[in-house]
């Protein structure tokens, strides 16, 4: 019993046990073995009859916290949505930095009261004789007025601007930066780079030919970078297509018939206001686009030798299909939202 070493291993139970040395392997098998090969016994297995009944099924509110969540509802997704993106239709939170269009009957109908220093804004002429430009020209002043340290850019791509005109409308000949390009590309970078810089009071330019919807996006995204606003004089082509501006006026010239002229020929006054304001064009201006305004307002103005905007009628009309908001072309949308089905010519087989 001397040269045997006894260890003490706790078995099952926790009570110590004496195993020898040389038995411990054989232990130790043992042990593994029991552990590897539990019993089975017959409780153990479930028998087909103890089925779970449907009375006892879990309630919802015992549902794991790890099952699907119902999904939410569609009201509060675009509720989110409109939150965190924004909606084009909405106006534009009033900071302070809107300016007059000269005339305050206009600037009602636009949801700051003017227009937006960080924009763009289309003048939309009905033909050459229009008065578009002059309108534009008219809002340039007013925005000059507004910041008296900065120059008012003039990209003239058509060479139809005329300085005197200008210097005639309230623009200080010694502000003026009168750029004419050659082409439409060199047009689109001189206005991108003088709107995105910062350090001009406004752009106002002459675009007669088509831009498309990456130029526009990034006259756009110029404005709103250097906080200066873009009046762009356009054709009669850019009527009715997107556009990333976010007022569009379209002007037009009052025709008169001959009847009217003779009943205004009778009816004048002899005052010298009265036959002074006969002698000035009638203008129509329609609002075809504002963001959070109300489209299709119409009002006829007269322009006197003063550089003032005397407005005559004001009207509200129903907004024509002119008046879109759409800021890119979706043409192809349509086209394959509503696709249209084409039947394949059947053949005629010889019997």
């Amino acid at each position: 019993m001397a040269d045997q070493q006894f260890f003490s291993f706790m078995d099952a139970a926790g009570r110590a046990s004496s195993v020898p040395r040389d038995k411990r392997a054989s232990s130790g098998r043992d042990q593994v073995a029991t552990v590897a090969e539990p019993a089975i016994t017959p409780a153990s297995v479930p028998s087909p009859d103890s089925a779970p009944s449907p009375d006892s099924a879990p309630s919802p509110d015992s549902v794991p916290s790890h099952a699907p969540a119902r999904p939410p509802d569609r009201a509060a997704v675009l509720k989110t949505l409109r939150s965190q993106v924004g909606c084009v239709s909405l106006a534009r939170r009033g900071d302070g930095a809107n300016f007059s269009t000269g005339c305050a009957a206009i600037d009602s109908w636009l949801p700051g009261g003017g227009l937006h220093r960080a924009t763009l804004t289309d003048w939309i002429a009905a033909h050459d004789s229009a008065a578009a430009g002059t309108l534009a020209m008219l809002s340039a002043a007013h925005r000059l007025r507004q910041v008296p340290d900065r120059p008012l850019v003039i990209v003239d791509c058509d060479g139809s601007f005329y300085p005197p005109s200008a210097v005639a409308l309230g623009v200080p000949s010694e502000r003026m930066i009168v750029l004419r390009p050659r082409g439409g590309a060199d047009a689109i970078w001189a206005i991108d780079q003088s709107l995105r810089s910062g350090a001009t009071a406004a752009v106002w330019a002459t675009l007669p030919m088509r831009v498309d919807d990456r130029d526009a996006r990034r006259l756009q995204l110029a404005a709103e970078t250097g906080r200066t606003p873009g009046l762009l004089v356009r054709g009669f082509h850019a009527r009715g297509k997107p556009s990333f501006s976010e007022v569009q006026f379209y002007v037009a010239d009052k025709k008169r018939s001959a009847g009217n002229r003779m009943s205004e020929r009778s009816h004048r006054q002899t005052t010298a206001s009265d036959s002074k304001a006969s002698d000035f064009e009638t203008h129509l201006v329609t609002l075809d686009r504002v963001r959070g305004g109300i489209v299709g307002r119409q009002i006829e103005i007269q322009i006197d030798d003063s550089a003032t905007i005397r407005p005559l009628t004001s009207t509200t009309t129903r907004p024509s299909k002119t008046s879109r908001h759409e800021t890119a072309a979706k043409h192809l949308a349509s086209q394959l939202a509503n696709p249209t089905t084409t039947k394949r010519p059947q053949r005629s087989v010889a019997s």
